[in-house]
């Protein structure tokens, strides 16, 4: 029986694949760029491997090391010819046009080429050291040069920024409704994007924690255009004849039921009943300790009230 555990020599770009498929199977492309080579450089080293015996693909393409290419020792020589650390014509375009981080199906619709023919230059740049990728998880999703220093978001935080609304505070329960993500994933990304400063956490309605958007967000060159924000979280009151009394007390200072019931022309025993509703959702109390005392806003009343404001005439 052969001697599983033997050395294996092989050339570096072959050595290269063979090393990131014990770390993780992968297509041709991810092999590609977990080695930091060429897509035909990369075949043509599988295909090596694969004859040696070191190497197979599956049915979705995909490649992993047989049990020889998982234990043998390898010792490696250089490739016979250099490669160019010069980017070809198709190369600079792509350098020239990265004046910011951009998605490869942006580089492929400005460059006016196939995305497949885009994301082949983009992993011989990244090859040749030139780019780097935003989100490891998703590679061909967007790069930026190497030397751009440009805070990068990921695929999951830039959706939540993109959704994310500039004039009030939604909550995360909210956020992950509108980008559609696990909760899991939209805690990461606002932990990420609270600590870079492109979004601001800070204390809603009812204690509650809600976030928006702030000028550094808006400025992120990936940022482009939201189809929609994340709607806001729903009020503690929401009907018309609340937002009239509330008004009222608010212009006022602070009013006694009698006033309030000769202003809206609401029944007293209606008026009496919806103040103490209101005293209960903690909206108004008692300007004074005295049982005819005015009632006024509290804190949180006139919170709401803002907000009903804001969303009546949105």
């Amino acid at each position: 029986m052969p001697d599983k555990t033997q050395t294996v020599i092989l050339v570096a770009s072959q050595a290269a694949c063979l090393i990131a498929l014990r770390l993780h199977p992968n297509t041709k492309i991810g092999v590609a760029i977990a080695g930091k080579l060429t897509v035909a450089k990369a075949a043509a080293a599988l295909s090596a491997l694969k004859t040696l015996g070191l190497v197979e693909k599956d049915q979705t393409n995909r490649w992993y090391p047989t049990i020889r290419g998982k234990v043998c020792r390898i010792d490696t020589f250089p490739e016979r010819r250099k490669k160019s650390d010069l980017p070809g014509p198709g190369g600079q375009r792509v350098l020239d046009l990265l004046q910011q981080p951009m998605r490869c199906v942006e580089i492929a619709k400005k460059l006016c080429v196939t995305r497949e023919r885009a994301r082949q230059l983009v992993i011989k740049l990244h090859a040749q050291g030139r780019v780097r990728f935003l989100d490891p998880c998703n590679p061909l999703w967007a790069v930026a040069r190497v030397d751009d220093e440009t805070q990068t978001l990921t695929r999951e935080e830039l959706r939540v920024l993109r959704i994310m609304p500039q004039d009030y505070g939604t909550s995360m329960t909210k956020i992950r409704l509108a980008a559609n993500l696990p909760e899991r994933s939209v805690d990461e990304a606002l932990r990420h994007l609270t600590a870079s400063g492109f979004v601001e956490a800070f204390d809603g309605l009812k204690g509650q924690r809600v976030f928006r958007i702030t000028a550094a967000g808006l400025g992120h060159p990936q940022l482009g255009e939201a189809a929609h924000n994340a709607v806001a979280p729903r009020l503690p009151v929401e009907s018309d004849r609340v937002r009239e009394v509330l008004c009222c007390i608010a212009n006022a200072g602070a009013l006694r039921i009698r006033d309030l019931t000769e202003k809206l022309g609401i029944e007293r025993r209606s008026m009496n009943a919806l103040m103490q509703y209101l005293k209960r959702k903690q909206l108004v109390k008692k300007a004074e300790t005295n049982l005819v005392a005015p009632y006024s806003l509290t804190a949180e009343g006139h919170a709401v009230l803002v907000e009903m404001l804001r969303r009546k005439a949105a």
